[in-house]
């Protein structure tokens, strides 16, 4: 018996978030600079001979199943309407787990889809090219489930690497940042990242209230601003110019917490200081704001010092590494 895996990254924003998010990007032309790292949203399909699809989440710890048509039993919404969306499917158990909690500000949600999606097509044929696979797990986040928010996640997932999106009305551009190994290493080497707080509960009115804002015309000044930052924060990169990176970095998150008051609440704002304090140049939230994980850019010789404050205020501080491949899916045969 054959066994289909998948894995899908996740990823750090860095520039420009929020100018994915519509209606900016139709009107505007959105742009952001992010980057994939080593933390994944990991799947299995295992053939079954029993009838429907059964889905197991580890690390959430539930089930949904599905005996005939699609009438779920479960509380699993993104991988049910991945399976929705390919009603060919069935005599099926997928497993998935997460290497971050939910709310991580790190485009989880999206990797999981992504991951699906990839192992569905490896298992099925599919043939489904990039562009069409992070389109339609959009679609599937944004439309079907109508979950606020941009586009940069999927995309990330899907083409992997330290990348220049730009957001059109009709098109996506992908852009590699044509920039020296020695200069990726050495920003991977001045980052932190640690999970401040579950930010699950929040998402959706914090996005909403981010595009009311817009479409008020409160923000778009904003938004202009924040984007203006991607072409020069690459071009940082490129010169491996890694402390003018990390101050524009401490720059657009102050632009950042205007979109919204409830972008950074107290405890954010507290960590952040707690960080400038002890030596990081500069830093942000990862995702829409309101918890999660927040990203610091520091002198490589105050790295543990910062690693040991943030530890301290109840920080939990994560290892990572820059990753330059996208979601990908293999298969092998059953040894058990």
């Amino acid at each position: 018996m054959k066994l289909f895996k998948a894995k899908a990254p996740m990823r750090i924003g860095f520039f420009g978030g929020g100018t994915d998010v519509s209606p900016y990007p139709e009107q505007h032309g959105g742009k952001v600079l992010n980057c994939t790292i080593d933390k994944y949203v990991r799947c299995m399909l295992k053939p079954s001979d029993q009838p429907g699809i059964t889905i197991r989440s580890l690390d959430l710890a539930e089930v949904s199943r599905a005996v005939t048509g699609r009438e779920w039993d479960g509380r699993l919404s993104l991988p049910q309407a991945v399976l929705d969306a390919h009603p060919e499917v069935s005599g099926v158990e997928i497993t998935m787990f997460s290497d971050v909690p939910p709310g991580s500000g790190l485009g989880s949600s999206s990797a999981l889809v992504v991951s699906m999606l990839k192992l569905l097509d490896t298992a099925y044929g599919l043939n489904l090219e990039p562009y069409q696979m992070a389109e339609l797990a959009y679609r599937i986040e944004r439309v079907d489930l109508g979950i606020p928010g941009g586009r940069q996640d999927q995309y990330a997932a899907v083409f992997g690497g330290m990348s220049v999106y730009h957001f059109g009305d009709s098109n996506v551009i992908v852009e590699r940042v044509a920039a020296e190994e020695d200069a990726i290493l050495e920003l991977e080497s001045c980052l932190l990242i640690g999970f401040v707080q579950d930010r699950k509960l929040l998402t959706h009115n914090l996005v909403q209230d981010q595009v009311r804002r817009l479409k008020e015309g409160d923000t778009l000044r904003l938004h202009d601003e924040t984007k203006a930052m991607v072409d020069e924060a690459a071009s940082l990169l490129r010169n491996g110019r890694i402390k003018e990176f990390g101050c524009l970095l401490h720059h657009a998150w102050e632009v950042k917490k205007a979109f919204s008051p409830h972008i950074a609440p107290p405890i954010v704002n507290d960590i952040y200081d707690l960080a400038l304090r002890n030596g990081a140049w500069g830093g942000k939230l990862s995702g829409a704001g309101g918890g999660g994980f927040m990203c610091f850019c520091v002198p490589f010789s105050k790295r543990l010092q910062l690693e040991a404050a943030l530890h301290k205020a109840g920080v939990e501080v994560r290892s990572f590494s820059f990753t330059q491949r996208g979601v990908h899916a293999w298969s092998i045969e059953a040894n058990d």
